[in-house]
C-alpha cells in the first residue's frame, strides 16, 4: 500500500458494468458512487460489452476503463481475461488493492496481478456455484444436470481454485455462499460477509397522492391493484411461472395488473421477447404491462401496490431489497438468497418454488387484507435500512479493504 495515502486506492474488476444494467451492475456502481462521495480513491476495470461505450469516461464520479472484446456474450468474459491483465500491469501505479466481483473467471487475473505486483486482492462471489464449479455442471436449483461436465471439469476448478485461495480475502454476499466456501475448504479466518446494499433514500415509501401521481406520469392504469416484478426479464427468474398463474389470477380478480420492470437486452439468458409473444398469444396486453429498461425503477415500483420475486436462485437480490425498502408488501420464492432478506411473516412471505395454490393465496391475501400486508411492508422497509443501506455497506468494504492492506504493509 502507498503508505502516503490516507486509504487504500481501489480498483473494481468487474465483467459488466455501466451501461449494462443488473443486480450486480447497479450495486458494483452503487458502491463505488459512495466510495467517491466520501473521496475514496477508485476506478473501475471492465468489459466493453457495448461497441458504442468509449474507452474510457467518468460516470457519476466514478473512472471507468474498458477492455475488449465487444459483443460475444458467451466468450466475452474469457476473451476480456489477457486485455483485464495487461491493463491492470500498465495501472499498476495507480491502486493498492483490485476488487473483484464476480470471482469465476476474472478472479484469476485478479490475484495474478496482485501477486506479480505486490497488490492485495478480495475474490467476491456473485452467485452460487461460482467457487465449487456448480456454475458448469450445476442448473439453477444446485442439483447436477451434467454429470459429464463435472467430469470433465472438476480437475481444472480445483487447480483454479488452489490458484484463488492466494488472495488476501473471499467475500460472500449471502448465506448460501459463505456455506459454499466453507464446504470448499476456504478457512473462515480468509471470508468476510458484507451483503449487497441499496440507496434507501432513492427507493423510499410514498403516499396515495404521489403513487396516484407516478401512475399518472408512468401511464399506468390507476384504478388497478398493480404487482410488480423488478430485474432481468431472464430465464430462471420465475417469469414463465408468473406468467402460467397470471390468467388464473386474472379470471378472479379482473381489475389487476402485472407489471415488469426491467428488460432482457444484452443478457444470453433473456426470455424477454417470448414473455412478450406469450403476453400476446393470451391476450394479456390489458393487464401485462412491459417497461423496458428504464433508470426510474424506484418510481415503478413506487408506483405499485405490491411486489412478486419468484426467482429459482439468488445469492442477494438487490430487486429484492428495493421492494422492501419502498414499503411494497412482498412474496419471495423460498430459496437462499431471499431468506438472508425476508423471515417468512415478517418483511414479508416465503413461498415455495413455483406452487400456484400458495402464490395466488397469498396474492389474495393482500388484496383483501391490506392491514396485514402494510405491517410486512413496515417490518421489510426497517430492515432493509438498518441492514442494507449503501452507506453501511461502503462501511464494512473499507473496513475491510483497510484491514486487509493495513496487514500487509
Amino acid at each position: 500500500m502507498n503508505p502516503s495515502a490516507p486509504q487504500p486506492r481501489i480498483c473494481l474488476l468487474v465483467s459488466s458494468f455501466y451501461p449494462v444494467v443488473g443486480g450486480g451492475e447497479t450495486h458494483a456502481r452503487l458502491l463505488c458512487k459512495e466510495f467517491r462521495r466520501r473521496g475514496e480513491n477508485v476506478f473501475v476495470l471492465t468489459r466493453r460489452r457495448v461497441k458504442e461505450s468509449p474507452v474510457f469516461e467518468t460516470v457519476d464520479d466514478i473512472p471507468i476503463h474498458r477492455v475488449p472484446p465487444s459483443g460475444v456474450p458467451r466468450l466475452g468474459k474469457y476473451l476480456m481475461l489477457l486485455p483485464a491483465f495487461l491493463t491492470l500491469c500498465r495501472r499498476r501505479n495507480d491502486y493498492d488493492l483490485i476488487y473483484v466481483c464476480g470471482l469465476r473467471i476474472l478472479g484469476i487475473v485478479g490475484v495474478l496481478a496482485a501477486r506479480l505486483l505486490g497488490k492485495k486482492c478480495v475474490l467476491r462471489s456473485e452467485s452460487r456455484g461460482e467457487f465449487s464449479g456448480g456454475f458448469i455442471w450445476n442448473n439453477i436449483l444446485g442439483e447436477t444436470t451434467r454429470p459429464l461436465l463435472k467430469v470433465l471439469f472438476s480437475g481444472p476448478i480445483r487447480l483454479r481454485n488452489y490458484f484463488l485461495k492466494k488472495t488476501d480475502a473471499f467475500l460472500s454476499i449471502s448465506g448460501i455462499i459463505r456455506e459454499e466456501f466453507e464446504a470448499c475448504g476456504i478457512p473462515p479466518a480468509q471470508t468476510a460477509s458484507i451483503a449487497n446494499g441499496i440507496d434507501t433514500e432513492t427507493f423510499q415509501p410514498v403516499d396515495a397522492a404521489r403513487r396516484l401521481a407516478l401512475r399518472k406520469q408512468l401511464h399506468l392504469p390507476e384504478d388497478r391493484f398493480i404487482f410488480a416484478y423488478s430485474g432481468k426479464l431472464n430465464r430462471g427468474k420465475g417469469l414463465d411461472f408468473l406468467m402460467q398463474i397470471w390468467p388464473k389470477w386474472m379470471a378472479a380478480h379482473p381489475n389487476s395488473a402485472l407489471l415488469l420492470i426491467g428488460g432482457g437486452r444484452m443478457q444470453f439468458l433473456s426470455c424477454e421477447a417470448e414473455l412478450r409473444e406469450q403476453v400476446r398469444t393470451n391476450r394479456l396486453e390489458e393487464s401485462v404491462l412491459f417497461t423496458g429498461y428504464v433508470t426510474n425503477v424506484n418510481e415503478h415500483l413506487q408506483a405499485a401496490d405490491a411486489f412478486l420475486f419468484p426467482s429459482e436462485s439468488e445469492a442477494l437480490p438487490l430487486a429484492l431489497l428495493e421492494a422492501l425498502a419502498c414499503e411494497l408488501p412482498t412474496i419471495a420464492s423460498d430459496i437462499g438468497g431471499n431468506r438472508d432478506v425476508v423471515v417468512d411473516g415478517q418483511e414479508g412471505c416465503i413461498a415455495p418454488l413455483k406452487d400456484e395454490k400458495t402464490w395466488l393465496g397469498l396474492m389474495n391475501d393482500f388484496v383483501t387484507q391490506p392491514d396485514k400486508a402494510r405491517q410486512l411492508a413496515l417490518k421489510g422497509r426497517e430492515t432493509v435500512c438498518r441492514q442494507f443501506s449503501i452507506a453501511h455497506v461502503a462501511d464494512e468494504h473499507l473496513k475491510l479493504f483497510e484491514r486487509i492492506c493495513r496487514e500487509g504493509s
